[in-house]
């Protein structure tokens, strides 16, 4: 049987040729013809770093490798997967485990020593290429060469000398941002009226309040931005991810903060910039961080729903509504609201459906049946019995002390093993009515297994929606829901149309549409 191959290929930098990729993917191309394989997919990554695993195709390949797409991942070089030694380690792990060889263009096919070598072997050069980039840039800014993009200036193509100069169409839409706050006005409500204008926002899209407002931490954001007085930077934060929830955290790096003065890039004139700066200070004093984060709450479907309109986020709009982020800020003509309990109750009912799939009943029954038969069976009984034996030790133990002590024996030498022996009787005690209860359990007329699943299902909202299991909760639905599109239509329930976009591969009698993604209205 001719074994099916899946290529990855990524390269980092916006300075490298996208052609990058295709050069990848026809040399692996060449490689499995070679082997006599079958290449079924491809995944790449274009412009992504490979310091963390927070890129769109390679979470894509470890989904294709969960639901066994491929027998072999081919990359031109382990880089190109991680350059983090324990990234590296654990894709290699998870192809591992699902059977799936990788291999290499440079070594061929790997195992643990060649991934750990490689790995650490990257993440060090990846190290020094950050070092030499941090250095290169603390260099260049005392030479006037800046890297920036920010938001009122345009690149100018020299070679020594200054590379930036103020763009006169965003330099007013700066000092417009500046005027109004100072005058009182709130970001949010900036915001609104620069995207009823329809100004361009800095990175496209439309503008957001945290875009002018920034982070007081960081200095990041239109407001605290000292370019804007002439005064350059490099090296202020720097990024990490969380290795488990790849979560992005900017960190303040003072010992590495270079700044530079540069009077030609300045636009705010000083006494501007200062009233802006106590501004931001009142108001910051006024809604403390632990006010804002007692504001924010977690709802099972947040980040899930989205806009059908602009394809922006749906979020809480008041307390107990949904509504387009983008129109909240005149940026999207959909402001059709939908209750929290009434969107949550129809994607509930379509996920309901959804597992009342044959083949998910049919599994679980025989994972029921398999908990019964063993209940039923000698290896419970065994467990059963194993605890009778160590309790009746254990009770035997604290006997003897007890009959030792009435003979005179003092009881202070016996004192801890007394404590450790009533520790073990009451742990023992409550193993083995546990255990008990389900084996009498087992011998009761069982309920059908199809009632208790669906049983199961009815609960599953209100189990969900349990507070203090939001947060857990939101992360399995994750699993299960890619999104859900919500888009105003009067002739829909609510007058808003609802299609759910199902997880690949979770669940198995779903119909896909061509493009391979599962779609429910709900």
């Amino acid at each position: 049987m001719t074994k099916r191959a899946a290529v990855y290929a990524r390269y980092s930098s916006n300075l490298q040729s996208p052609s990058s990729i295709e050069d990848q993917v026809a040399m692996a191309k060449r490689f499995c013809d070679r082997q006599g394989w079958t290449m079924v997919n491809v995944f790449s990554d274009y412009e992504k770093t490979g310091r963390n695993t927070r890129r769109p195709g390679f979470q894509a390949m470890k989904r294709a490798a969960d639901n066994m797409e491929f027998d072999i991942v081919v990359v031109e070089d382990i880089d190109r997967l991680n350059r983090k030694l324990t990234d590296a380690l654990r894709i290699y792990d998870i192809l591992t485990f699902q059977s799936i060889e990788l291999h290499s263009l440079e070594q061929g096919k790997q195992d643990f020593l060649k991934v750990l070598f490689a790995g650490y072997g990257a993440q060090l050069l990846s190290e020094k290429i950050g070092q030499k980039t941090r250095r290169g840039m603390q260099g260049a800014v005392t030479r006037q060469r800046l890297h920036t993009s920010a938001y009122g200036y345009r690149k100018v193509e020299v070679e020594t000398g200054l590379n930036r100069a103020i763009d006169l169409e965003q330099a007013a839409i700066v000092h417009r941002i500046f005027r109004e706050f100072a005058s009182g006005r709130s970001s949010a409500a900036i915001a609104e009226g620069l995207n009823l204008d329809k100004v361009p926002a800095p990175r496209g899209g439309s503008w957001d309040g945290s875009t002018i407002r920034g982070n007081p931490t960081t200095g990041e954001g239109i407001l605290r931005n000292e370019l804007y007085i002439g005064i350059a930077s490099v090296c202020r934060n720097t990024h990490t991810y969380h290795p488990e929830t790849l979560m992005k955290k900017i960190r303040p790096t003072p010992d590495k903060l270079v700044e530079q003065e540069i009077p030609e890039l300045r636009l705010i004139e000083q006494p501007l910039w200062d009233s802006v700066q106590v501004e931001l200070a009142r108001r910051g004093a006024a809604t403390p961080r632990a006010a804002r984060a007692a504001r924010r709450k977690s709802y099972l479907l947040s980040g899930r729903l989205i806009c059908g309109c602009c394809g922006a986020p749906y979020v809480m709009s008041n307390r107990t509504s949904y509504g387009c982020r983008e129109a909240r800020k005149k940026a999207c003509n959909n402001t059709v609201l939908i209750s929290r309990r009434r969107i949550e109750a129809r994607v509930f009912d379509a996920l309901r459906q959804a597992f009342r799939s044959p083949e998910l009943i049919a599994s679980f029954e025989a994972a029921l049946k398999a908990e019964r038969t063993k209940l039923s069976g000698g290896s419970v009984k065994a467990d059963r019995d194993r605890l009778k034996a160590a309790l009746t030790k254990a009770e035997t133990g604290r006997e003897d002390i007890l009959n030792a002590t009435a003979d005179g024996a003092p009881l202070a030498a016996f004192k801890a093993r007394t404590d450790a022996l009533e520790r073990e009787i009451a742990e023992l005690t409550t193993r083995l009515s546990d255990l008990e209860a389900r084996i009498a359990q087992s011998a009761e007329v069982q309920e059908d297994a199809r009632a208790i699943y669906e049983r199961a299902l009815q609960q599953m909202e209100t189990l969900l929606s349990d507070p203090e299991l939001v947060d857990e909760a939101h992360g399995y639905l994750a699993t299960l829901i890619q999104k859900v599109t919500l888009t105003p239509d009067q002739t829909a329930r609510n007058g808003i149309a609802a299609v759910l976009f199902l997880a690949s591969g979770v669940f198995p009698d779903a119909t896909n549409a061509a493009d391979g993604v599962t779609r429910v209205s709900c």
